[in-house]
Parts: C-alpha cells; sequence; structure tokens
C-alpha cells in the first residue's frame, strides 16, 4: 500500500506534512445522441499534495453481494488547488481505485490559515 502521508523535516527540524497525488476525474456533456440523450466526456485533473484519511470500512450484508464491501475516506485539498465544485466526480487514489464525491463540500472560510488545506472532500466506494 502506498504511503499517503510524508513527514519530512525542514532545516530548523520542524516535521512538516507532505500530500500525495490524486487524480479529479469529472464529466461533461458534450452533445446529445440521435436520439436526445446526452453523451458525456471526461476530464482527468492530478492534484499534488492531497492527504487522505482513512474512514469507515463495512461488509456487505445484502444477498446478491455476499461478498462486497463498501468504503469511506476522506481526503484534505490543499489550498494552492483552485476550488471548483467537486459534485459528481470520482477521485482516483494512488492505489487505483476511484472513489465517487459525496456531496457538493466547500472550502473553509473566514480568514483562517492553521495549514495548507482548506477543502475536506468525503468519497465512497463499493465493490463485490
Amino acid at each position: 500500500m502506498p504511503t499517503r502521508l510524508q513527514c519530512r523535516h525542514d532545516a530548523g527540524g520542524v516535521t512538516m506534512m507532505h500530500g500525495t497525488t490524486v487524480t479529479i476525474i469529472s464529466r461533461t456533456q458534450s452533445g446529445t445522441n440521435p436520439g436526445g440523450d446526452p453523451i458525456w466526456s471526461e476530464t482527468a485533473e492530478r492534484v499534488d499534495d492531497v492527504l487522505v484519511q482513512d474512514g469507515t470500512q463495512a461488509n456487505s450484508t445484502a444477498s446478491t453481494s455476499p461478498d462486497g464491501i463498501s468504503v469511506d475516506r476522506t481526503i484534505h485539498m490543499p489550498r494552492s488547488w483552485t476550488y471548483r465544485s467537486l459534485r459528481g466526480c470520482r477521485v482516483r487514489l494512488p492505489d487505483g481505485v476511484e472513489y465517487t464525491v459525496i456531496g457538493d463540500p466547500l472550502p473553509y472560510d473566514g480568514g483562517l490559515a492553521p495549514t495548507r488545506w482548506n477543502l475536506t472532500v468525503q468519497l465512497h466506494h463499493e465493490r463485490g
């Protein structure tokens, strides 16, 4: 499993956190087919210095997928990333798994800047 959070020491011996690179996958309607149904195109954007936090994991209780699991994760986006809505997006983590963004998260506001990260994004994935 790849490291999701790296700590480094600066010249003064202070430990600094450094995130990992994730890929945000979004889709936009690029037209319609002859039947009037939308045609979608996807774009992928790599974002560096994202903190990835493990979340809850659960086994499926559905009889149709007895080997299924669901996994929730939380990522923290850096302030250096230019904010845009993540509603309907997916996020690919370094392990190659794509998670669905839950809701439409907004950046922290109010002028507080205690860290380099200002947007918490909840993710969900099911398989099996």
